[in-house]
């Protein structure tokens, strides 16, 4: 709040205390009508001043970015191979898109940081009706061919190998036909 504010606020609760104790002067007493209309307009001034003073508004959060939401959260060609996977078995299993790792492993040492758990595979196939996660299926194209993105990938998989969570890669320029696709993910999804 600032000072100005502050000390009206101040000036009007004394203004009003002031108008108060001369409402209960005996003087003031004797004219019924005077004395409850003064009391009352003090008191309320007196509140409304006191709710002035120590009311602190929220505060909006302060962003140091602009946003914008995403059209869409999978590309053309993510979108396209979801529709392929969900073909799979939709009665038996649920296909969810852009997952990350710590949705679906959990961190069993103690240590502070989870951030490789942050980490987003495109698909993973759950139980329809418990949820239970069954396999992630990474679709790849060439920029996976890059020493960082290999790095990141050989994380992936050797997470998903400790956490026994099956992990299928499929890539972009090779065979990923409907019924090539079927025998892989049912050849490696969990039972």
């Amino acid at each position: 709040m600032n000072r100005y504010r502050r000390g009206f606020c101040i000036v009007v609760f004394f203004a009003a205390l002031t108008l108060f104790i001369f409402s209960l002067m005996p003087i003031v007493r004797y004219a019924t009508d005077l004395f409850w209309v003064m009391t009352i307009i003090s008191v309320a001034f007196m509140i409304l001043s006191m709710f002035c003073l120590f009311y602190k508004p929220k505060e909006k959060v302060k962003l140091n970015s602009r946003y914008a939401r995403k059209p869409t959260i999978v590309s053309h060609a993510e979108h396209e191979f979801l529709q392929l996977l969900r073909q799979i078995s939709p009665d038996k299993y649920e296909v969810v898109p852009q997952v990350a790792l710590l949705s679906v492993i959990e961190k069993k040492t103690n240590t502070a940081y989870r951030n490789e758990l942050f980490r987003i595979c495109d698909y993973c196939f759950v139980d329809r009706d418990t949820f239970e996660p069954l396999l992630l299926v990474e679709l790849n194209d060439s920029s996976h061919k890059r020493s960082d993105r290999k790095a990141r990938d050989e994380k992936v998989a050797a997470i998903c190998a400790d956490a026994e969570l099956p992990l299928v890669t499929f890539w972009t320029n090779c065979d990923i036909s409907f019924k090539t696709v079927k025998k892989i993910v049912e050849k490696s999804i969990l039972r």
